[in-house]
């Protein structure tokens, strides 16, 4: 059985770009179908949406071989790629009625509602979002 993490990007980064910021981030290493690379612990693989999240990331691996910080890695993506991600939080305890996460670029961590639109996901207009960062 793998782990993985799924992130949504408010807005469309080249493939390239997000390989090599992960890369950065995550010492055990990060491959693609398109950017393989010899002993990676983690694969990437990525979708383009019409929605207001337009990418969505999901990184699988197997479970002994590392864990991740999954909120982290968003407020870290989030400013590095200068763009807004979405996730929905394993392992963070979130007010009552939420389960998705905000991160934005100045590695700010917001609770947020969402709604499923046609091709992906969005910010519920309108709703609430909770400052969890300090």
């Amino acid at each position: 059985m793998s782990r993985s993490i799924d992130l949504f990007l408010k807005r469309t980064v080249p493939e390239r770009e997000i390989v090599i910021r992960l890369n950065r981030e995550i010492p055990d290493g990060v491959e693609s179908l398109d950017y393989p690379r010899e002993h990676a612990a983690i694969f990437l693989q990525y979708a383009d949406h019409k929605a207001e999240f337009q990418q969505s990331l999901g990184l699988s691996w197997a479970p002994d071989e590392l864990s991740l910080d999954d909120v982290q890695l968003a407020i870290q993506l989030a400013n590095a790629l200068s763009t807004e991600v979405l996730l929905e939080p394993q392992h963070l305890a979130l007010p009552d009625g939420y389960t998705w996460c905000l991160a934005t670029m100045d590695k700010q961590l917001y609770a947020v509602d969402t709604i499923d639109v046609e091709d992906g996901i969005a910010v519920k207009p309108y709703a609430r979002k909770i400052l969890l960062t300090v």
